[in-house]
């Protein structure tokens, strides 16, 4: 009696692709076996066709479930920390190998969080069609807690405790810095100070009591780091006294961003236990002049500022450029300062 033929049962498009993307990763299948972190395979619908130990021993699972698993996504959320969608998405949508950093990741299982760095390399068939990423997952979460740590160190050892301010040495080493990389490569520095003394301060100790005068000034530290750029240095520099380094600075811009601090503390409302205190400051501004200029001459240059504005009325700004002492007024064109009272032309 003759043997019975079975039909053969075709495959279909989605499986032909898988069996093309698992014959293109064997050759690479060596590298993975000595793999410290977690890799997995998957193909353009996020189904998983390999992984290996490491994987299950970084999310906790067992490697008969992660077979059960129809996606990745099922297993571990993984949010784009560079924008919308997934880290998954991201992968699928890239035609060259892709690294993403800073993933707040959520075991979906249980939403255990994790802090995981992604590596992917991407498999295209003759065509260029896309077959699927092999991904490799490092799990940071204890090394990104230990750094945190140390940052939180750090950032302490620097701050203000009350203000939660830059501390003095902070700015100055920063500043000095900076001017030293300008002389080496021979760039016109374009620094500005600005400083900041709230008006008749010790009036508001003597009349609120100390815990008011504290609040005021951790107010004042709020709203000059919600209102300065990422890029400026906010630091306290002693008692009352706030002082803020501008990079990449004009004179026009070291006026306006005075003016705009001074608006900003004038028209907040501090309210202390019900009781709204009134809150101005005089500001003194000064800039780098040259290569051969100093953080010190700069720094007397924008006090000397300051005490003029105290002495003319307070509550106003005075600008110092090589051309003496001169009250920027807000009554320019357009409601900006008044540049040209201030010297600098039009």
């Amino acid at each position: 009696m003759g043997a019975i033929a079975l039909p053969i049962q075709e495959l279909s498009d989605q499986e032909r692709k898988d069996a093309e993307l698992l014959a293109k990763f064997e050759q690479y299948r060596d590298f993975t076996r000595i793999f410290l972190d977690g890799f997995v395979l998957i193909n353009g619908n996020k189904k998983i066709l390999k992984f290996n130990q490491a994987l299950c021993t970084a999310f906790g699972v067992k490697a008969i479930d992660v077979k059960k698993l129809s996606t990745l996504d099922d297993l571990i959320d993984m949010p784009n920390p560079n924008g919308d969608g997934s880290s998954l998405d991201e992968v699928l949508n890239s035609s060259a190998p892709l690294r993403i950093d800073e993933i707040q990741a959520r075991r979906v299982n249980d939403d255990k969080f994790y802090q995981l760095i992604m590596g992917s390399y991407p498999f295209f068939d003759a065509h260029g069609s896309f077959l699927g990423a092999c991904i490799v997952l490092r799990d940071v979460t204890a090394e990104t807690a230990l750094q945190g740590k140390y940052k939180e160190k750090s950032i302490q050892s620097v701050t203000d405790p009350l203000t939660g301010l830059f501390l003095r040495r902070y700015f100055e080493e920063h500043v000095d810095a900076a001017m030293s990389k300008l002389r080496e490569i021979n760039q016109q520095p374009a620094i500005g100070i600005l400083m900041f003394d709230l008006d008749k301060f010790k009036g508001i100790n003597d009349t609120y009591g100390h815990q008011a005068g504290d609040f005021v000034l951790v107010e004042t530290a709020k709203i000059l780091k919600a209102v300065s750029r990422k890029t400026d240095i906010v630091g306290r520099y002693g008692g009352e006294e706030i002082l803020i380094v501008v990079f990449g600075a004009t004179r026009e811009g070291c006026c306006n961003a005075a003016e705009k601090f001074r608006v900003a503390i004038e028209e907040h409302e501090f309210i202390f236990e019900g009781v709204r205190i009134p809150v101005s400051t005089s500001v003194g501004v000064s800039m780098f002049t040259d290569h051969q200029d100093t953080r010190e001459n700069v720094i007397a240059r924008a006090d000397k500022c300051l005490y003029a504005a105290k002495a003319n009325g307070r509550n106003v700004v005075y600008c110092e450029f090589g051309e003496g002492e001169t009250r920027v007024t807000p009554e320019g064109e357009g409601g900006r300062p008044d540049l040209g009272a201030a010297g600098f032309g039009h």
